[in-house]
């Protein structure tokens, strides 16, 4: 194994047989509040159980950023197997995160001056942030050190994009970015809006859609549009919504030369503003990565 430790946030959505294969350590990207009663997501709620409370009664569902005191305790068992730790991050223009991360090393460096943490902004989320993540963790197992890692991820983050077509805006009102009522009207109407993440590490909007299949087609083609003919390497994520999910991968299949496929659901902290049957992609060329 590696001396270097790779950790990230739930919301790069990683499957647990990947995490053990690679060693990748998640964490919380927020606590669940629900009726009085505090979730860790993973640990005493599932995603389907936290997508069934939004949709019970969405306004008793309050997501509340993860404290420095969980992540120091995070370093320091992490910390027990490496004196070297990168901390990659959902994005820091989307949420307390990565800022949360950098807070807990400033206390916990006084305590283990010896250990090095790096916290690396990916400036995106869900599946785009998973193959960072995954590139991140296949460095560390080739045994390069953590400058050679942030370099490898660096690359990686510069030539990742995202995708996203949220079936319902019913919920996006609980993200700040659009009013309830508004958000109501424009379920009413069906509206499936299809976001990127820019550059800086922010949610645009891109274009919108009424039919799923409609929505699926447009994705592929924005894809096609920054990507050409290149092969792929490809990460779904959807919230809650594994037949979708199906439907969307069968079509990228058809549509690309695919290099890798991941498959994975949303975090209810991404849940918390989609609703079910959102999905997202994320993808990049091949690479020219050092060995």
């Amino acid at each position: 194994m590696s001396n270097v430790l790779v950790m990230t946030d739930s919301v790069a959505g990683i499957p647990k047989e990947m995490a053990a294969q690679y060693h990748i350590t998640t964490v919380p990207a927020a606590q669940i509040l629900y009726n009085g009663r505090t979730y860790t997501e993973g640990v005493d709620i599932t995603i389907s159980e936290a997508y069934g409370l939004i949709e019970k009664d969405p306004d008793r569902f309050v997501t509340s950023a993860i404290s420095p005191a969980f992540l120091i305790k995070s370093y320091r068992e992490l910390n027990k197997q490496s004196d070297r730790i990168l901390f990659i991050t959902l994005s820091g223009s989307l949420s307390a995160v990565c800022r949360t991360a950098q807070n807990a090393i400033d206390i916990f460096t006084q305590e283990s001056p010896k250990t090095t943490i790096k916290v690396f902004d990916s400036r995106t989320c869900s599946g785009a942030q998973g193959l960072i993540v995954l590139a991140a963790a296949k460095a560390a197992a080739k045994g390069m050190n953590l400058d050679e890692i942030i370099e490898v991820v660096t690359k990686v983050k510069e030539n990742t994009g995202y995708l996203a077509m949220i079936d319902t805006l019913r919920y996006v009102y609980r993200t700040g970015r659009m009013s309830k009522i508004a958000s109501q009207m424009a379920a009413l109407f069906n509206i499936k809006p299809i976001s990127c993440i820019s550059k800086e590490g922010t949610l645009d909007y891109v274009t919108r859609t009424r039919k799923r299949d409609d929505g699926m087609n447009k994705m592929i083609e924005l894809i096609k549009k920054e990507t050409g003919t290149k092969p792929l390497h490809l990460w779904v994520m959807h919230a809650d919504a594994p037949e979708i999910a199906e439907i969307f991968i069968k079509r990228l299949k058809e549509n690309f030369d695919c290099l890798s496929m991941v498959n994975s659901e949303y975090s209810p902290v991404m849940g918390y503003g989609t609703g079910r049957g959102a999905i997202s992609v994320g993808f990049h060329t091949e690479l020219d990565l050092p060995k």
